[in-house]
């Protein structure tokens, strides 16, 4: 086989017209399911502090007729507070760049923006979830809002925070995931008052929990398969969206972030959340900012300013170092 003599081939060929596809694959996960889950409310100050209570436990009460009562001691309320953190994701386009044409998007300015904003997003959904302290800032440091882990006092395979943002939780040596762990988790929740009815999890940790044994030859998502009719395939069922626990309803929700961000806590963690009993304070919204023109580029920021507010420390669970 020989090509036709003088043959004039596309490998001599000058001035083809490229053949590029004009979308731009990305599939790097920007849901937030938990920044979109968590109620928010406008923060006024970059400390934000809140209240609470507790009722005295049941006991015994039985009084003289007659009796002349001595009033009881008032016990006041517990002020606890967190602080605004400031988040942003920036850019610059040349002139050069915003003017030609490019496969994939109309404006490169705009493209960057759009792209740095659901970058921002889960930078924000990493700090609601992270294990860390509250931290007041300087001119030298920035604030740091606590994250979820810092409020958690009812844990299984760990030591509790205080329940206040000034310290973290503590995970004990890795271990198994079981049943006991979430149950014992939850109940300790369920006492206290909360009633957490979504549980937050690592991608690595909902399958794990899919495959947890409920008894001798059973997982919680036991294999199994229906016929929907002649013809119908067979669908076999290897997930758990929503745990029956002792306590309550609880829906599963795999958070992609929390494996994503690399944090080794987060990783090995599981949340069981009450969603009436935490907030998101913006003092300020997500908004894109123009930044001063220098030079023959344009720049921007896209920023926010939040606080999380875990209203009641007590009402939150969560199972930790587990595999």
């Amino acid at each position: 086989m020989t090509i036709t003599t003088n043959g004039f081939s596309t490998y001599a060929q000058i001035g083809r017209k490229e053949d590029v596809s004009d979308l731009i694959t990305n599939i790097s996960p920007s849901e937030t399911p938990c920044f979109s889950m968590i109620p928010k409310f406008k923060a006024i100050n970059t400390l934000y502090q809140w209240q609470t209570e507790a009722l005295d436990a049941p006991a015994a009460n039985a009084q003289l007729e007659g009796d002349d009562v001595v009033p009881a001691t008032t016990t006041p309320t517990t002020m606890l507070n967190n602080q605004t953190q400031i988040s942003y994701k920036s850019l610059a386009v040349t002139e050069t760049a915003s003017a030609v044409s490019a496969y994939g998007r109309g404006s490169e300015y705009d493209h960057q923006v759009i792209k740095r904003g659901k970058e921002l997003k889960t930078d924000i959904e990493f700090s609601i979830l992270k294990n860390v302290a509250k931290a007041a800032g300087s001119s030298a440091s920035a604030r740091v809002t606590a994250g979820l882990g810092a409020y958690i006092t009812n844990v299984s395979n760990g030591a509790a925070s205080a329940g206040t943002g000034a310290d973290v939780v503590v995970a004990a040596s890795s271990t198994a995931l079981t049943y006991t762990m979430l149950s014992t988790a939850q109940q300790a929740a369920y006492e206290d008052g909360g009633s957490p009815t979504v549980m937050v999890l690592p991608p690595a940790l909902k399958t794990t929990f899919s495959n947890l044994s409920l008894g001798s030859d059973s997982t919680t998502a036991e294999v199994r398969y229906t016929l929907s009719g002649k013809g119908s395939g067979a669908v076999a069922v290897g997930t758990v969206e929503q745990w029956l626990s002792d306590f309550g309803t609880v829906d599963v929700m795999p958070n992609r972030q929390m494996a994503r961000s690399g944090d080794a806590f987060l990783g090995a963690c599981i949340y069981l959340i009450d969603k009436s009993k935490w907030r998101l304070g913006m003092l300020q919204n997500i908004e894109v900012q123009e930044l001063a023109k220098t030079g023959l580029s344009d720049r921007a920021v896209i920023r926010a300013q939040y606080v999380l507010e875990v209203s009641a420390p007590n009402a939150h669970a969560a199972v930790v170092g587990v595999v």
